[in-house]
């Protein structure tokens, strides 16, 4: 059996308006009170999770990618459009996506966190 990290009791009264405020905020990001109250005493900003289109937007992303890549491999073997720029596209979808990828990535910026 575990003990627990954390051995203090801490109550708080809320107005109604007030514990709706708080229900939909955890709602929101996707965790209880506990997690919620003590990464507001941490001084975590919060940023709320990326939804799952997220996932299916990363995907769509890559195959853009793929078929990209494959037109310029295609393109650069018979010589009908400049493989260079088009490897500077790939490039460029690459880059989007690692950014877009970086910003929802929990933990990586010391202020922002996925809780």
């Amino acid at each position: 059996m575990s003990k627990r990290t954390r051995d203090i009791d801490f109550h708080v009264y809320l107005n109604k308006e007030e514990n709706q405020i708080l229900e939909n905020l955890c709602s929101r990001l996707r965790v209880n009170r506990s997690v919620l109250i003590r990464a507001l005493i941490l001084g975590k900003r919060l940023v709320e999770a990326p939804t799952v289109d997220y996932k299916q937007f990363i995907i769509e992303l890559r195959r853009v990618g793929t078929n990209l890549n494959q037109l310029t491999a295609k393109a650069n073997s018979i010589g009908y459009i400049d493989g260079d720029e088009c490897k500077a596209v790939l490039n460029e979808v690459r880059n989007l996506e690692a950014d877009i990828s970086k910003y929802f990535k929990p933990g990586r910026d010391e202020n922002r966190e996925w809780l």
